[in-house]
């Protein structure tokens, strides 16, 4: 079936891991005592605190090892509990709204004053370009990271604005990247039917997220980026490039650009 929709993970699938770890996350680590105290009395900044808190009591009933309980009392021992759970979620690398949703609050100071801007791989907006302009695709995201932070890398990068590119944005809201509901959804807020999902691309360095969208219908390719840690597949050749072999059978060619995507997938157009 021809493709219609591209569906693209972000870390490690068009921008580089070191990115986000070198210089998306060190500003939260390092800015965010000094953030929650000047912000603490915005509605929007409690807004926050209350869902992180509400995480915090849920994991707590989850028995989820290390979890900093958020404490109630005085401002100060709220930060303190505050600030410990998210320095604790931020070191296991956790990939949960409540903190996404946070990252991103902190973030978007951070584009719009210049302090940060985003990046991505030089082949991703010449395939923005020729997926939307020539071949008539419309192009998603999905990524762990809040809509709202999807939308600052793109709309402050060092490329130019982005945003135009892009038909919509999911993230966790929709259902965790490697559960198999979560593309179904996706395909279904689409108006994909069933029998038409292999209309979908889904790109990402993840394989448990590949493999979930493989179990929706969906096809996929994986992104071998530079820094990407290995994929943990052995990687097999063929005339037009290599593939890996998920445990249903499915080959999903492996990409290290997404030049490759462009000629080995028949588009709409």
């Amino acid at each position: 079936m021809k493709i219609k929709y591209v569906v693209l993970d972000i870390e490690g699938t068009m921008t580089s891991i070191s990115f986000v770890h070198d210089v998306l996350f060190p500003y939260v680590a390092n800015n965010v005592e000094s953030f929650l105290q000047d912000n603490w009395d915005k509605p929007e900044t409690q807004q926050h605190v209350n869902a992180l808190r509400s995480q915090a009591k849920q994991d707590v009933v989850d028995g989820l090892s290390g979890v900093v309980p958020i404490v109630e009392g005085d401002k100060s021992e709220v930060l303190a509990s505050l600030l410990g759970n998210i320095r604790w979620q931020m070191a296991i690398d956790r990939k949960i709204g409540a903190l996404k949703g946070f990252q991103g609050y902190m973030w978007r100071g951070g584009f719009e004053s210049g302090a940060m801007q985003g990046d991505v791989y030089d082949d991703v907006v010449p395939a923005l370009k020729q997926w939307t302009e020539s071949l008539g695709c419309r192009v998603i995201i999905y990524s762990s990271g809040s809509i709202e932070a999807q939308k600052l890398l793109f709309k402050y990068n060092a490329k130019g604005d982005l945003l135009h590119f892009f038909s919509g944005n999911y993230d966790t809201g929709v259902g965790l990247k490697i559960a198999t509901e979560s593309y179904v959804q996706i395909a279904n807020d689409l108006g994909v039917s069933e029998a038409d999902r292999s209309s979908i691309l889904f790109v990402s360095d993840n394989v448990k997220e590949l493999i979930a969208a493989d179990k929706a219908g969906i096809q996929a390719a994986a992104a071998d980026r530079p820094g990407n840690p290995p994929l943990p597949y052995q990687l097999q050749q063929a005339e037009n490039g290599q593939y890996i072999v998920l445990e249903s059978g499915t080959k999903v060619p492996v990409v290290k650009s997404f030049t490759p995507l462009l000629v080995s997938y028949d588009y709409q157009s």
